[in-house]
């Protein structure tokens, strides 16, 4: 092959090389929970209460009964009844609640709702945008995965809400 042949498919390979990286990064997918972390059994709602009082040493979030003084949570995606194969979109609207004050975004928590209760929060953190929790392209493993998000006000009202996301 001739010398100028060469650079040229080398020159080629290169532009291609770096226009895919480019392009891969803009698909970069984000997973909130590992396979082993999956694999874990189910949390009952009970342990919950009594597992994230003792592990937090603060008052515990009812699931089934949750607080309505707190600032209000609007889990708008992923939605709950859709069966997933690909990528997912989150979307988590807290807002002030009428009678209430400012969401007081840094006490903000996300539990993965497995038999040891698995605080995610610095997981998603990175993804939290003013009042919301905006991520697209969040991969999930195979299986269903039930999440609690707990917020409070300014003056530590508090409320809960749970979300599942099921993954074929």
């Amino acid at each position: 092959m001739k010398p100028k042949r060469f650079l040229i498919l080398i020159t080629v390979i290169l532009f291609l090389n770096i226009t895919g990286q480019g392009g891969t990064e803009d698909r970069k997918t984000i997973s909130w929970i590992t396979q082993q972390e999956a694999a874990l059994p189910p949390m009952k709602p009970t342990e919950t209460r009594k597992k994230n009082s003792l592990e937090t040493g603060t008052e515990s979030f009812s699931i089934n009964n949750p607080s309505m003084a707190g600032p209000i949570i609007k889990i708008k995606k992923p939605d709950p009844d859709q069966l997933y194969n690909d990528l997912i979109d989150v979307l988590i609207l807290f807002d002030k609640n009428p009678v209430g004050e400012p969401v007081n975004m840094e006490s903000l928590r996300i539990i993965y709702l497995k038999m040891l209760g698995i605080d995610i929060t610095d997981r998603v953190r990175p993804y939290v945008k003013e009042t919301r929790i905006d991520a697209n392209g969040v991969m999930f493993p195979e299986g269903e995965h039930e999440f609690e998000v707990r917020i409070k006000d300014i003056e530590d009202m508090g409320s809960t809400k749970v979300f599942k996301v099921k993954v074929n």
